[in-house]
């Protein structure tokens, strides 16, 4: 294993295009991952009543600072309107970087006691000329890497379940959402899920059919310049 960086498979040929898929929970990996974020659902109730005393901390202060001013200023309804809308902002933003500063480390803490479950693994695949590359991944972290003939390609394909065998493994493409992971008493909107940056499409059907496009392109740009070679 070792990490992973996009300039190793910045290749882009023509029509080519590299697909990010993100790979389903296992069923063991799905129910682990519910049970860490129903027990740190628990902790939302201490969490927003900290964010509550953090702004009505903010908001006293604010109040202060400007019964401080009105009796200092005699022309007070002058200096709210010039610069009462720059103290509102300013106290919105020191109420979000107390929010950050405090719970942030409060929320990294809790994910180390509690060892947070690992990110979903992320499969990219790339078409080259010989065939399809790929890289399997957890975070930066690369976990397998190969190339399949275009043969080996399709015959790994299982379009109607969206699943692709690598490296041994039957991988089932799909986000990994609060209705995939937690029972269905459970799925709140709150609750914890990872946060996967999913672009493009993850349909297994559609990038067959856009593999089968680039592949019928490079025999066609080989026919051309053969043709050209023959008659110059």
């Amino acid at each position: 294993m070792g990490s992973y960086d996009n300039t190793d498979i910045s290749y882009k040929a023509a029509g080519a295009e590299t697909y990010h898929l993100p790979i389903l929970y296992t069923e063991d990996e799905r129910s682990s991952y519910a049970a860490w974020g129903i027990k740190k659902e628990k902790l939302l109730l201490p969490f927003a009543v900290a964010t509550i005393l953090i702004d009505a901390f903010v908001l006293c202060a604010t109040v202060v600072y400007l019964l401080a001013v009105r009796r200092q200023t005699p022309a007070f309804s002058v200096w709210i309107s010039c610069w009462g809308g720059l103290v509102g902002d300013v106290s919105y933003g020191v109420a979000l970087v107390l929010t950050v500063l405090i719970l942030k480390p409060l929320d990294w803490l809790f994910d180390k006691i509690m060892h947070r479950p690992e990110e979903p693994k992320m499969l990219q695949v790339t078409p080259k000329e010989t065939g399809v590359s790929y890289f399997l991944l957890r975070g930066t972290t690369v976990l397998a890497q190969g190339m399949l003939t275009w043969d080996a390609w399709e015959a790994a394909l299982t379009v109607e379940t969206n699943e692709i065998l690598l490296e041994g493994q039957r991988l089932r493409i799909g986000s990994n959402t609060i209705a995939s992971i937690y029972p269905p008493e459970k799925q709140k909107p709150w609750m914890d899920h990872p946060a996967e940056q999913i672009t493009g499409t993850i349909s297994l059907a559609y990038i067959r059919e856009n593999m089968q496009g680039y592949r019928a392109s490079l025999e066609e740009q080989k026919r051309e310049a053969e043709w050209r070679r023959q008659n110059p």
